[in-house]
């Protein structure tokens, strides 16, 4: 057989082995892996052969809460919390009366370039504000694979102001025709009322789709339920029988043993933002204990307004580092944190059968990373690995050669080969010149 792309040599780390590496190769026709074996390809088994010596090949990362609106404010929020953001730019509503829609256009195209130069290749998109068909455009010409979480109210500070039954139903149309999933944003805990939530819930489920939150995310969100409910949120939620595989909630800083257990009994999906957590203070998830209940976990950035960063190499790190320290040095196996880059990512989204691993038959979303460099040598193999090591507490995004997205090469030799990434970079400068001088004047 004669495949249309070979990746030729690399060391090849996947959880359907559970990580263990090995020197192979892997062959894609079309949009799919059609074979992965050890040793070498030879070229004249190719239309295009890639000698990936001295490279590790592993799945493509996934990001699951992000929001690309506010890569244009990237560092205007450094120190001050969560709340205290809140406060601040309340006047300007997030700087929404300060931009125009083409500017959080370039915004996320910024979010999507520098996510897919580090090895992401599937990221959700928080949306501040929609945008229509040009969320989907913003994705697809980047080439980027994802989801979009549209909010159910056509303003977040307007919560029983629902987006039109018609509206969703063509938002959904348009995801999925370029191959992407719609899911539904719902509120966080200060709009929380038991009926609204039950409304949400139903027009998710009345669409198939996934619906995601921000929750228990940090103190100030928990009193507001525990006043009007007297139970946290978790519990809150769980009480209400709105907990469920289909409900994707993110940060989740604060969940008691009892939560994490009605967490894991729903089969409810955690993605946590370690780096933001810290950034704005919000807490430190109980993730160890999450990951021994068997909830499935996964990683995030959040916004460049509160992480600075859409790296989940830096995540991957933050993550074990974080634990490390506040529950103990064997708090979270290397695999573990593996599995929430790449599987668990998957199977929060429901895409596990087509992504997460590098095995024949799924999806060709992978990516290349470079180990010839000082800060990732020496590397072993064998029973004293120390690859799994490397790409935790060494790697960057900046390690990442190339990225392959649907069997498109979409990053070659560390250059995205979609879109002009200078020309999106001068604008987003723009825009966010435009916002400091409102803010210092």
């Amino acid at each position: 057989m004669k495949y249309e792309i070979g990746i030729s040599g690399a060391v090849i780390v996947s959880a359907h082995n559970r990580y263990r590496p090995f020197i192979g190769s892997v062959g894609v026709s079309g949009d799919r892996i059609a074979a992965v074996m050890e040793g070498k390809l030879k070229k004249e088994d190719c239309e295009v052969w890639l000698d990936a010596d001295g490279k590790i090949l592993m799945p493509g990362l996934v990001n699951g809460h992000c929001h690309g609106d506010m890569t244009l404010a990237r560092g205007l929020g450094d120190d001050l919390t969560l709340l205290e953001q809140n406060h601040k730019f309340a006047d300007t509503g997030w700087f929404y009366t300060l931009i125009e829609d083409e500017d959080r256009f370039y915004s996320r195209q910024l979010t999507y370039c520098e996510a897919l130069l580090s090895g992401t290749t599937f990221i959700m998109e928080n949306m501040y504000w929609g945008l229509g068909g040009d969320s989907v455009r913003a994705m697809k010409e980047v080439g980027i694979r994802g989801a979009l979480a549209e909010d159910v109210r056509v303003d977040f500070q307007r919560p029983d102001e629902f987006i039109s039954e018609q509206f969703l139903t063509e938002f959904i149309r348009v995801c999925r025709e370029n191959g992407l999933v719609p899911v539904l944003g719902g509120i966080s805990e200060e709009d929380y009322d038991t009926e609204r939530l039950k409304r949400i819930q139903a027009i998710a489920e009345r669409h198939k789709i996934l619906l995601t939150c921000h929750l228990a995310e940090n103190t100030w969100r928990q009193d507001i339920v525990k006043e009007k409910y007297h139970v946290p949120a978790i519990a809150y939620l769980h009480q209400n029988r709105l907990l469920n595989p289909g409900v994707i909630g993110s940060h989740v800083v604060y969940a008691s043993e009892d939560e994490v257990q009605q967490l894991a009994q729903t089969d409810t999906k955690v993605v946590n933002t370690p780096l933001c957590e810290m950034k704005i203070q919000d807490g430190i998830a109980p993730i160890p204990e999450m990951v021994k209940q068997g909830v499935i976990v996964c990683l995030g950035t959040d916004g460049a307004m509160w992480n600075n960063s859409n790296d989940i190499f830096r995540e991957m790190k933050g993550m074990s580092l974080l634990h490390t320290i506040h529950k103990g040095i064997r708090s979270l196996k290397k695999t573990d944190i593996l599995d929430m880059a790449t599987i668990n990512g998957a199977k929060c989204f429901g895409l596990e059968n087509d992504y997460g691993t590098i095995e024949a038959g799924k999806k060709a979303d992978f990516i290349l990373i470079e180990t010839r460099a000082p800060h990732m040598q020496p590397m072993l193999l064998g029973k004293m690995e120390t690859v799994t090591s490397a790409l935790i507490y060494n790697a960057t995004g900046r390690d990442v050669t190339d990225v392959f997205v649907d069997g498109r090469q979409v990053v070659a030799d560390g250059v995205l080969q979609t879109i002009d990434v200078k020309d999106v970079m001068e604008k987003v400068q723009k825009v966010s010149e435009k916002i400091g001088r409102a803010l210092s004047s």
